[in-house]
């Protein structure tokens, strides 16, 4: 009788530590498959970094600070040629116009619709007539030459961009320049800006015959290295341009992305910081 008692007291707190053996065993069983599932994507991660040999990377606005040495030229020039006065106009509202216009005239050269010599004028022949500027085709070759002369000898670079450079070059991974820049300015922002050094090659597409995104830019590069699509990888800021034209290529991305700007797609990485490439790579 009273074992009998004995084993209705019990057989609840067997029950229940029974339950809770069974709830252990699950939990190590979920951690260990979570553990041997995290080990494998580490491994995977790793294999897919390490399959990288060539870097390339675009120029202006992703280790050129782009923005901040054009704005500094154009103060420059709008002082010199006393734009303010013949334009009636305040500086931030020129440079304002200037840049909507060359952005819609880089779309049209990037297109093949515009010739690179009209573009350099153009862009601010047309920023003046806007203003109520007209006949200025001497003024606008001015405009053009000073631009194209002062630009270049800009140094700021984008932050961060010569740390990554010293971090990559000191794992010695292969660097190179893709850019849709003139030949005219790109090699001398390279050199003035001392980061020539790291770069095994600049590819300009003016010399290549074919601009971002046109995968046929990529492939070029691909062939001249004599290496394999999945072993380069693109770093750049323009995901028209860099991105999109690298993945049609077969070629990873990182994106530069300081705005967080939403895209059509998930690039194969995504950074706000230049510095997070070091965790990457």
């Amino acid at each position: 009788m009273f074992s009998s008692n004995l084993q209705e007291l019990l057989q609840p707190l067997l029950k229940l530590k029974l339950n809770s053996l069974q709830k252990t065993i699950i939990k190590k069983k979920e951690s260990h498959e979570k553990y041997l599932h995290g080990s494998f994507l580490l491994l995977f991660f790793r294999f897919r970094i390490m399959k990288y040999k060539y870097i390339l990377f675009d120029l202006d606005r992703t280790l050129w600070d782009f923005q901040a040495n054009s704005f500094q030229t154009f103060k420059e020039m709008y002082e010199t040629f006393n734009l303010g006065k013949l334009c009636n106009t305040s500086f931030d509202e020129f440079y304002l116009q200037y840049k909507t216009i060359n952005a819609l005239l880089w779309d049209m050269y990037r297109q093949g619709t515009l010739l690179k010599e009209v573009l350099y004028v153009k862009r601010f022949s047309l920023t003046l007539e806007y203003f109520g500027v007209m006949d200025c085709s001497d003024l606008s070759r001015k405009l053009g030459d000073f631009y194209v002369l002062e630009g270049p000898k800009k140094t700021c670079l984008v932050d961060g961009a010569r740390e990554l450079l010293d971090y990559l070059m000191a794992k010695n991974y292969h660097m190179y320049i893709v850019s849709n820049g003139f030949k005219e300015v790109q090699n001398e922002k390279i050199k003035t800006s001392n980061i020539d050094y790291y770069f095994k090659k600049v590819y300009l597409s003016e010399n290549i015959g074919y601009q971002k995104p046109n995968r046929k830019i990529f492939d070029a590069i691909v062939s001249d290295l004599e290496a394999l699509s999945n072993e380069c990888l693109m770093i750049g800021d323009d995901f028209a341009v860099d991105i999109v034209g690298a993945k049609n290529a077969g070629i990873d991305q990182i994106y530069y992305n300081p705005e967080a700007i939403k895209q059509e797609f998930l690039p194969t990485f995504e950074v706000k910081n230049l510095r997070e490439i070091m965790n990457i790579l």
